[in-house]
Formats: C-alpha cells, structure tokens, sequence
C-alpha cells in the first residue's frame, strides 16, 4: 500500500466502523489496574511497574486517562464543528457527565457510605459532609473526597472517590471548544500554536496550573489531529515510529508526556480506526464511564470488606465484576435514557457519544 493510498483521518472518522468504544472501555478498565496498587496494597508499596519503567513520569491511570482525553479531543471538536449551537453542545455534553455522576454520588453517599461508615447511622447523615460530598462532586468546582467515618482504617484511608478529580478538566475543555468555536477561533493552525505553548508550558511544572498543561496535552493533541484530519494519513509505519519515540521518552525519563499528548494522541487514532472485529464490542452499550465512576469506591469496599491490604491482582479481580454491572446498570437505566433527551439530527451515535475519563 503506497503512502497516498493509506486513509486519512477525515476518512476513518466519516466511516462507520471504528474500535472507540473497545478503546474507553480498555482504558477505563486499565484504571482500575493503577487504582488497584495504592488501594489494595498501600500509597508506599503499590508502586506500579509501568511508573517505575518511565522513572516517574507516568502511571497506568494516567495513560488511560490521556486515551480518554484523545479521544474527546476529536469527538468534541467534531461535535462544535458539525452543530455550532452553543445550547446544543451544552445541551449534549450536560447530559452524557451529570446524570450519571448525580446517581453515583447519591449512591454512595447514602448507599455504600451507611453500610461502611464507621459512625452510627444518626451521626452519619446528621454529618453535612455527607451531603456535601454529593454537591461539591457534583459542581466539580471543590471536589470532596471523603465521607464520615468511611473507610478510615484501608491501607489508602478515607478516599471515597478518588477517580473524580478528571471530570473538572474534561467539563472544562469542553468550554475551551466551546468559547474557541464562538470566537471561531477553532482553527488548524491557531489550535497547533496552542498546542506547542501547552508543552512548552507543560516543562516549567508550574504547580498552581494544576494538571490543566499536562492533561490539555492529551485533549489538544486530538483536536490538532481532528482539526489537520485532511493531511493525516493512518500509516502503521508511522504507528511504529511513535511506538518507538514514546519508548524512547519513556526509558530517557523526561518528555514522555509531551510524546504522549503527539505520539501517543496519533497511536490512539490508529488503533481506534484499524480494522477488527472490535468495531461491534460497543453493541450492547457503552460501559466505559460507568466503570470509571463506580471503580474507586467499589475497590475501597473490596478493600475494606477483606480487612488489609492485598496484592493488586487481587483487589482487581474481586472489583472488576460488581464495577462492570454496576457500569452496565448506569449507561442502561441512567446514560443511555437521558442522551435519548436530545440527539442532534444525523449525528452519528457512535461517534457522538464521548465518555469522560
């Protein structure tokens, strides 16, 4: 196959098969991976191999999360450029974060928080914590992380949710899009230049922008690739060539993150738009948001119900099957209902249906 003949991006995103949903679903269940380590056998021995093979720079749960990001950095682009109508867009990306995560958070607020608390039931919900840890996760603008007298004693005490911290930076790129498509700022190469200030950013590890330099890497390196899709071309060569430079970002211990929000955003493309049979895994729904609201504390619980710390297999294998129905009972009862509010006339659901991280 010659150079000129390989698809293009515009094209792969304009057909009708693709593995985006096997790819959420991969990451989403790649964080419960991370997660398992600080969970199951402690912050100070759960070091994951994949940190110490990239000297620091990275953990699972962070490359899982740069998938996502990717991912939405095509798909919200696409969504803006496709509509333009601010209520829409506010109107859609609403609905696919906030029903789901209101029921998570009320769910194990008074569900799994009464059942573990360590105080008595009238203490607990007496607590304004209790109530405050559904509103503060809920506006994303403070997250809580803990509930009284809840898991106290596990090895990663307290944390209730730790998984929720993402969700501030996804909602607030999805208004970066936003404000760039009203100001029709959302350009190839205004949106390159941003990208290039971004990494440049990303290198003085100024610690009051958060994590907003490194994740915007990953969001912006798929609305550079959606926004120049004409000229890039799915090239297995090219695949191999990223492979080998985040290895090599990897082993040399710096750059890695700047590899990934480039390298690693076009690696995700490629595999998102190879041909297999994984183009039919999203049949029966997509599980993947689901399974990243509910893993945290459904690996607290296992942690707790156990009585100490545990290999990491371990707490990963006795989480993953309550965390997927629970996954499955969220998109069917509570996601997939409240996207069925509005879909956008000749959307494409497969594409238009984003996950956050």
């Amino acid at each position: 196959m010659t150079r000129s003949s390989r698809p293009t991006l515009r094209e792969c995103i304009e057909g009708r098969s693709n593995n985006l949903d096997f790819l959420r679903f991969a990451a989403a269940s790649g964080v419960i991976a991370s997660h398992a380590f600080p969970l199951g056998e402690g912050p100070k021995e759960g070091t994951e191999p994949l940190t110490v093979f990239t000297h620091g720079q990275v953990s699972l749960g962070i490359v899982c999360v740069a998938v996502f990001l990717v991912i939405s950095g095509v798909l919200i682009s696409r969504s803006w450029e496709r509509g333009q109508d601010a209520r829409g867009f506010l109107q859609a990306r609403t609905l696919r974060i906030f029903p789901g995560l209101a029921v998570s958070l009320l769910l194990t607020a008074f569900g799994l928080g009464a059942a573990f608390t360590s105080l008595p039931l009238r203490e607990y919900f007496a607590a304004s914590e209790t109530y405050t840890f559904i509103l503060r996760n809920l506006t994303l603008v403070e997250p809580q992380w803990a509930l009284p007298g809840v898991f106290p004693s596990n090895v990663y005490a307290s944390a209730v949710n730790g998984s929720l911290w993402t969700l501030k930076y996804e909602v607030g790129f999805y208004l970066v899009v936003l404000g760039l498509g009203l100001a029709k700022l959302l350009r190839k190469d205004l949106t390159l230049v941003g990208w290039c200030l971004t990494a440049g950013v990303s290198f003085l590890h100024i610690g009051r922008l958060g994590f907003w330099p490194e994740l915007g890497l990953y969001f912006g390196g798929g609305m550079v690739l959606y926004l120049w899709r004409d000229r890039v071309r799915m090239s297995p060569w090219l695949a191999l060539a990223c492979v080998a430079v985040l290895t090599g970002t990897a082993m040399a211990g710096t750059g890695l993150k700047v590899a990934m929000g480039s390298c690693g955003a076009y690696l995700v493309m490629y595999l998102a738009f190879v041909p297999s049979r994984l183009a039919h895994f999203g049949r029966h729904g997509d599980f993947s948001y689901g399974v990243y609201i509910y893993a945290f504390p459904v690996q607290q619980a296992v942690t707790a119900l156990v009585g100490g710390p545990m290999p990491w297999w371990q707490n990963a294998l006795l989480s993953f099957p309550p965390t997927l129905l629970l996954g499955f009972l969220s998109w069917r009862y509570i996601e997939r209902q409240a996207l069925r509010v509005k879909r956008r006339p000749g959307e494409s659901p497969k594409l238009a249906t984003v996950s956050a991280p």
